[in-house]
């Protein structure tokens, strides 16, 4: 393999009830053009496939058809007729590209300056690495990092399996996750990935005609995956690009309908266990499942999984914590739920740890808990928290704080 110059690129993006964030994520690809410092301007073209958005916003709609007329791309909005997944619309708009290095985005991301043009020189430059793919943010302040992809195996599967039964192994479970992110948070180089993330990355067009592109038999989450495994069997690397930033505004298709994206999660998760583990994977996937169905199991999925949750309370403004003493330094992961399996990450030091109020603007009102780690000389807990976010135009309670303990 030798290394291969990018002459075109073509940027994909999919659609479905995300009008005014597509519009937002095309606009900052566009204000920082890759490549726009050079005498001869990288040629770009951007596909937007709409998978069959039932809300429809004709202002946003508008605004995103100016953008891809505008002339500072080959620009082309496509109305599917169908919402066939993720897969299938990307699968849409690569068959319609021309570039030799394809930019696969979600339409709830920001580019930010120089990000394009570092995950095109990762490809460029190494003939190992199938996929580049940036550091991913949750704000637009860059504070809290979001957490990378955990490869499933059957390992993991059965890790999962015994965690939804134990508060016990949840912590265990979250512990593990935490020293296995702390590489990728901390790196200050490039740095390789078990799996991509199908929100943003970019392949070469050689690669993907070589291992192929999104498996359509997936049709909500898991194709990524999927995609990592053919990349991973073809002997070649995902690498996280230093400096190559992004902010991803997590989730806002699936959001809105959220019934459909979990039915479909659980389809693309049994396909994925059939496909790379066979009739074992599939025999032992659904027997798991069938225990977690039963009354014992979901009444021991309610268990609070850790031993104690410090109150903060609910207000308008940022959360603050203070400390009994001085740590330095110190990690604090943030999640929608006491579990801490889909974290963002946030270091500090001292007594006290706040952070700006755009970290949470992403999310609007919510309940938040933190789980702070002192790193030194390895992780160990300093304590979780809870602390809920209420809306500007609500009354502001200032509850007493006050530790809630759990057996």
């Amino acid at each position: 393999m030798t290394p291969q110059k990018v002459t075109r690129l073509s940027v994909l993006f999919v659609n479905y009830n995300s009008w005014r964030l597509c519009v937002d994520a095309v606009r900052s690809l566009l204000e920082h053009r890759p490549r726009a410092d050079r005498s001869e301007p990288l040629p770009l073209e951007v596909i937007v496939v709409d998978n069959c958005s039932p809300m429809r916003d004709p202002d946003a709609e508008a605004d995103l058809r100016a953008l891809l007329g505008s002339g500072e791309c080959a620009g082309e909005l496509v109305m599917h007729d169908e919402n066939g997944g993720y897969s299938k619309g990307m699968n849409l708009g690569l068959a319609r590209a021309s570039g030799d290095a394809v930019l696969v985005c979600n339409p709830d991301i920001v580019f930010l300056e120089g990000c394009v043009d570092r995950l095109l020189d990762a490809v460029e430059r190494d003939p190992t690495v199938g996929a580049a793919a940036p550091e991913g943010f949750w704000d637009a302040n860059c504070e809290g990092r979001l957490p990378p992809n955990i490869l499933p195996t059957m390992g993991d599967l059965l890790a999962l399996f015994a965690a939804s039964l134990s508060p016990r192994m949840v912590r265990r479970y979250a512990d593990r996750r935490t020293v296995d992110a702390l590489r990728i948070w901390q790196a200050t180089a490039d740095v390789e990935l078990p799996m991509l993330s199908g929100c943003c990355f970019v392949m070469l067009r050689s690669t993907i005609d070589r291992i192929g592109f999104f498996d359509e038999r997936f049709p909500l989450y898991y194709e990524d995956t999927d995609l990592s495994m053919r990349m991973r069997r073809a002997g070649l690397r995902i690498v996280q690009v230093f400096g190559a930033r992004i902010v991803h505004l997590y989730n806002r298709s699936g959001q809105t309908n959220a019934a459909l994206a979990m039915e479909r999660y659980y389809v693309s998760r049994r396909l994925y266990y059939r496909k790379w583990y066979g009739r074992l994977g599939t025999l032992v996937y659904d027997l798991l499942m069938k225990v977690q169905r039963t009354g014992w199991a979901r009444r021991r999925a309610t268990l609070c999984p850790q031993r104690a949750i410090h109150e903060l309370g609910a207000y308008k403004g940022p959360p603050v914590i203070e400390f009994e003493r001085e740590h330095a330094p110190f990690l604090v992961e943030t999640a929608l739920d006491p579990y801490f399996y889909l974290a963002a990450a946030m270091f500090g030091s001292g007594r006290r740890w706040t952070v700006g109020s755009k970290l949470f603007d992403s999310f609007g009102p919510a309940t938040y808990y933190f789980r702070v780690l002192e790193l030194a000389p390895t992780p160990r807990l300093i304590g979780v928290y809870r602390y809920t976010r209420i809306a500007w135009d609500a009354p502001d309670p200032v509850p007493e704080a006050q530790e809630v303990h759990h057996g």
